[in-house]
């Protein structure tokens, strides 16, 4: 689980590395993202909320990506529910609408 603090992903080296999604906070091992983490992914573009949640409908990971940035690069949802699936065994992702609810993906 995650333990020390808020992973980001993306492809790329150094200066040069574009990120499209970030895993804030873990709801398992009761970490909760910092101040500085969160202003990074806002900076960073990442202002798409989404939840990940087990098949028990346990939420474990919340965080943020951007879409947009996502499917301009052949990603979607569905890579970060494949990390999370790999890393922990999660098996939905919810993804907050225009409205602001969460829907399911």
């Amino acid at each position: 689980m995650i333990t020390e603090k808020a992973k980001f992903f993306g492809k790329g080296k150094g200066e040069a590395k574009d990120y499209f999604y970030c895993i804030l906070n873990d709801f398992l091992d009761e970490y909760k993202a910092t101040d500085e983490e969160k202003k990074r992914a806002k900076k960073l573009g990442l202002t798409d909320y989404f939840e990940l949640y087990d098949d028990d409908g346990i939420r474990y990971y919340s965080g943020y990506t951007n879409l947009d940035k996502m499917y301009d690069n052949d990603y979607d949802e569905f890579t970060i529910l494949s990390w999370a699936t790999n890393y922990a065994g999660c098996t939905e992702i919810k993804m907050r609408n225009k409205q602001g609810k969460m829907e399911t993906v």
